[in-house]
């Protein structure tokens, strides 16, 4: 496999939610913020950030605030948690963490292989998850965003993976999205092959709407088949045949 210096070999993108994870990390937050037991906080710190998000998310239910500006509040009100209680948090999140992705995380930290995390997670939580999946870069929900400023998804997260790219020196570099979902379209839209975790009925919409884009369908895939599929794309020219394959492909089909 590719070492981290080599200029051609592909960056590998992983998106958090319904990707890397089996569920979305963002009820579990709202739950931990409401009922989770917190050491950091005195009683009354405690009390008053259940009563905060309860009062956020019924706030959210009478469709006042969208779901970033629900997501930002409830980064603000979370702001004196500590460490230690985010830690048993991230904990409980690896559980639901893909075991065939998590071990071709393993493998592609052991070899150097370069690789980012790009989720709408609140930073709060994916920056130490992301750590302990193995990641050295993680972009995520910023805290102390401002009103009205988007969450790190659609068209932002595409913003934010092409401008960390280009600060990393590796804008010339093709890369494959891992993800589940079609608000990462504008994110596949710059990608040499998107690795589908999500429903067959999200990857037949995600085809109608890109059809130029090359899916490969890994929801049912072992670690084996994982294995087998992904690693031999960490070398460039692998990753060109299979593209151009696929291409040629299309055109027969036309």
């Amino acid at each position: 496999m590719p070492s981290v210096s080599s200029g051609t070999a592909p960056v590998f993108v992983f998106d958090l939610d319904g990707t890397i994870l089996d569920c979305n990390s963002f009820p579990h937050w709202v739950l931990f913020l409401l009922t989770g037991r917190m050491s950091s906080l005195r009683p009354g710190q405690r009390a008053r950030l259940s009563v905060r998000t309860a009062r956020l998310l019924l706030s959210r239910k009478l469709f006042r605030l969208s779901h970033d500006e629900l997501q930002r509040r409830l980064q603000a009100a979370s702001a004196d948690v500590g460490p230690a209680d985010v830690d048993r948090f991230v904990t409980a999140l690896l559980l639901r963490a893909r075991p065939s992705l998590r071990s071709l995380l393993n493998i592609l930290a052991a070899d150097c292989t370069d690789a980012v995390l790009a989720t709408a997670a609140v930073a709060d939580y994916a920056e130490p998850l992301g750590r302990q999946l193995g990641f050295r870069h993680v972009l995520a929900t910023d805290r102390g965003r401002h009103l009205g400023e988007c969450a790190n998804s659609g068209s932002a997260k595409r913003e934010s993976v092409a401008r960390f790219l280009r600060a990393a020196g590796w804008s010339g570099r093709p890369f494959i999205l891992f993800t589940d979902h079609v608000d990462d379209l504008p994110l596949m839209q710059d990608s040499a092959l998107v690795c589908w975790f999500g429903s067959s009925d999200m990857l037949k919409r995600a085809r109608s709407i890109a059809a130029q884009i090359k899916f490969v369908d890994c929801r049912d895939m072992t670690y084996e088949d994982l294995q087998a599929r992904i690693l031999p794309l960490c070398d460039y020219a692998a990753l060109r045949e299979d593209t151009a394959a696929h291409s040629a492909s299309e055109m027969t089909l036309s």
